[in-house]
């Protein structure tokens, strides 16, 4: 078999295309060559995926639609081909991943043993043990990311029982419910594998509502995975300078009016946070801190806004915000 190096950017952006996240964020960590096996009518396209554990896991566990798929992606720019591919051969190489970035992968895992059990392909008693484990550490490491998982069936035993009560006398019954048990958590967890940390802790400032609002873009962040849900980060960054602004702002002891004469208004966060600071950081030694504030804010605005929003803006939103707030509070006395 000959091999050829793939460049696997070229599947993701094909995947994205298809709003296929999912598989997409599964080729983050990988490896691809494609091969040609035999000759003439009997030549065959081979397109191997090498994947440290457990993303390897969880792309050998795929069912046969979504590998056929990432055989499309990969040889999607490669027109000149005459031979096609419908399956990908997983290898598994390196050292295993673990933290957070590995939810998408045992999720998904965890999914396709529930649907094999209820289809005859696998036995409860061989698997139950991996999977209730794995059921203990997707529940407490959903929860610590902010990602909301409800599967209530703590051993394969239970989701057994449940199937047999509930009437689901096919395999279509029992696949549709599974997926739509998983659809949630595996979209949230997409954001995991891209960004694991997409900004740097920062302690609060004692202002509840604005920790409250930061955090919850925080979270808002980690949950998106479309241009809506990215777009919704700018909206709560928004939130977050309103409940700053509040925070500082003092209309008997700051300006009642911008410096175009305009009255600021109550949750006009700009205006208020505007001129809270040329009240604490007037004059021209301190225009950089003025122009960081004022930056933070617009690009929090711009982004509300954005119809084609990306999870990189996003995330420069959200740190630009978190640098905002810290620096107010930073001015403000506050401990940080």
């Amino acid at each position: 078999m000959t091999h050829t190096h793939s460049d696997g950017e070229t599947a993701r952006e094909y995947l994205d295309s298809l709003r296929r996240g999912d598989l997409s964020a599964l080729l983050l960590h990988a490896q691809i060559d494609i091969g040609v096996t035999g000759s003439g009518y009997e030549a065959q396209m081979v397109v191997v995926v090498r994947a440290p554990q457990p993303f390897a896991e969880a792309l050998s566990k795929l069912p046969e639609h979504d590998r056929k798929r990432i055989a499309e992606a990969v040889l999607s720019k490669r027109t000149y081909d005459a031979y096609t591919a419908t399956d990908i051969i997983v290898k598994v190489v390196g050292d295993p991943i673990d933290g957070p970035t590995t939810l998408l992968p045992d999720l998904i895992i965890h999914r396709e043993m529930m649907i094999a059990v209820a289809t005859g392909q696998q036995q409860i008693q061989e698997v139950d043990d991996y999977y209730s484990a794995r059921q203990f550490r997707l529940t407490e490491g959903c929860a610590a990311a902010g990602i909301k998982y409800e599967n209530p069936h703590a051993s394969l035993w239970d989701w057994y029982n449940f199937w047999k009560a509930r009437g689901m006398d096919t395999y279509a019954d029992r696949r549709n419910y599974v997926r739509t048990l998983f659809a949630g958590p595996v979209a949230s967890a997409v954001g995991r594998v891209h960004n694991p940390s997409p900004v740097n802790e920062r302690e609060p400032t004692g202002w509840e509502r604005v920790d409250r609002s930061l955090g919850k873009a925080k979270a808002q962040f980690l949950a998106a995975s479309t241009e809506e849900e990215w777009q919704t980060v700018g909206l709560l960054g928004r939130e977050v300078l309103i409940s700053l602004g509040q925070a500082v702002y003092d209309r008997d002891v700051h300006w009642e009016t911008d410096e175009d004469g305009k009255k600021i208004g109550s949750t006009d966060a700009r205006r208020q946070l505007f001129a809270w600071l040329h009240h604490q950081m007037s004059g021209g030694d301190n225009k950089e801190i003025r122009a960081h504030i004022k930056a933070s804010i617009d690009l929090a605005v711009h982004l509300q806004h954005r119809r084609t929003a990306t999870r990189q803006l996003a995330a420069l939103c959200l740190e630009a915000t978190s640098s905002a707030v810290s620096v107010v509070a930073i001015i403000a006395g506050r401990p940080v």
